[in-house]
């Protein structure tokens, strides 16, 4: 399967089509992820093709959110050197 970005005139949030919500919940002093699943009506069919690639963009986020939280991390590590070495002079 090949996911590519959505460059379509309409908006998302107008196909009808399956779509899944990922939040963060509170639980024992942390957070856990909680996900459901939606369709645009009660007799809507669900096929694996649609499942499938509904999957692999949960993937492509966490995967983004990989990316995302490490850039922030060497980028804050980068700042101290910096404020470091320039404290230094």
């Amino acid at each position: 399967m090949r996911i590519i970005p959505y460059e379509g005139e309409s908006n998302l949030e107008d196909i009808e089509s399956l779509s899944i919500v990922i939040k963060t919940v509170p639980f024992e002093n942390s957070y856990v992820p909680a996900f459901f699943i939606q369709s645009p009506g009660d007799d809507y069919p669900m096929t694996l093709d649609e499942m499938n690639a509904l999957m692999d963009g949960v993937e492509i986020a966490r995967s983004s959110l990989d990316h995302i939280i490490n850039y922030l991390l060497r980028e804050s590590f980068t700042k101290e050197d910096r404020d470091k070495e320039e404290g230094d002079f």
